[in-house]
């Protein structure tokens, strides 16, 4: 029996970071596995980056370009690697030294050798300082034991993170490559796609840590993910069987509440409007919606102009603006005019809206 040992490209895409990437490409080198490529893409950077990069030597393989984004650098680094299997590493992000190992020796005991292999992780901040010491991916999975059969499941309550990831070529040409429209949500927009049609095996070990980095796409554009991570899981909600919901929670109660406290927490505030209009359309009341957001009137119209005859709240009495009607639309009219609009079109739209209506 041939041994099973793949060529395997870890794929660094970096936009100004100096401050990390030597970093992140020593644990790459640092690889207990030993058949490897690294493929480091500048995005546009304006800082030492190049200079770190170059300083590697033939050690990496790099590639410049223009800025267009952590989807267009990722999409290059994929269109130039060599290995069966790619592998994604955040330049502020590091690998242990069996993360490669580790997958492949997974992969190997698979028949299907298109399995997408994830693992747990475990984080710490800009100063070295541990943050968490693992994501509890298990423990999550483990409380409703027909999770582990559920292709989305990953995907669908955000159980997993990019660079534990170990993808086969198929999967790219099965599916096609990051989607340059995202700007941040990119990253599950590819996973919802890939897990669909691919299974995925789960390694119970932390073979990565991530970094909370201010440099993060994400965290510079928090307004545009809260757009794009919204939008798309509106549509991953609205595809959903029920069948596909009862593999993941016991009941659809559980399931919608579950994705309230997941959308609250992330912030993902359209996305939590729609879930409290589709939940409390099937009897189930959420608990997080933003009905209930309090001091906050100006998101429901202007109340300066009641009565005077109108009774005074009390200053400790807490504000629960009225609701109408219209705004049960806003998150499926929003998603409507980004199918037909452009993103920068919807947004400007937005403004334009939102600047009229609190001036008067």
């Amino acid at each position: 029996m041939t041994e099973f040992h793949p060529l395997v490209s870890i794929v660094i895409p970096v936009y100004n970071g100096s401050n990390y990437l030597r970093e992140a490409i020593e644990s790459a080198l640092a690889q207990t596995y030993d058949n490897l490529e690294i493929i480091v893409v500048n995005d546009g950077s304006k800082d030492d980056t190049e200079s770190i990069a170059l300083s590697f030597g033939d050690k990496i393989r790099y590639f410049p370009k223009e800025n267009g984004g952590t989807s267009t650098a990722l999409n290059l680094g994929i269109a130039n690697m060599r290995g069966d299997y790619f592998s994604w590493l955040s330049h502020d992000d590091l690998y242990y030294p069996n993360k490669i190992s580790r997958a492949i020796e997974e992969l190997s005991k698979l028949d299907n050798k298109d399995t997408i292999i994830i693992s747990d992780l475990d984080g710490m901040d800009e100063n070295y300082k541990k943050t968490f010491t693992t994501a509890l991916y298990q423990e999550h999975m483990d409380a409703f034991k027909s999770r582990k059969s559920s292709m989305l499941y990953p995907v669908v309550y955000n159980k997993t993170h990019g660079c534990t990831h170990l993808f086969s070529k198929k999967v790219f040409e099965t599916v096609g490559l990051f989607d340059v429209a995202e700007l941040v949500a990119h990253d599950f927009e590819f996973y919802y796609r890939a897990f669909a049609r691919f299974p995925h095996h789960y390694i119970n070990e932390v073979l990565v840590t991530a970094r909370e980095s201010s440099n993060r796409q994400g965290r510079r554009s928090h307004t545009r993910g809260n757009v794009e991570y919204s939008l798309l899981y509106i549509d991953i909600l609205e595809h959903l069987s029920e069948e596909e919901i009862l593999e993941m929670a016991p009941t659809l109660k559980m399931f919608y509440l579950e994705m309230e406290t997941f959308f609250a927490y992330a912030d993902y505030s359209i996305a939590l409007d729609y879930l409290e209009v589709i939940a409390e359309g099937k009897g189930i009341q959420t608990q997080h919606g933003r009905r209930y957001l309090r001091g906050v009137p100006q998101m429901y119209g202007d109340n300066s102009n009641k009565s005077s005859d109108q009774e005074e709240r009390p200053s400790h009495v807490a504000y629960k603006p009225e609701r109408p009607v219209s705004r049960y639309n806003i998150p499926v009219r929003l998603f409507r005019a980004l199918r037909k609009y452009s993103l920068p079109q919807v947004i400007q739209i937005l403004f334009m809206r939102l600047k009229a209506r609190f001036k008067n």
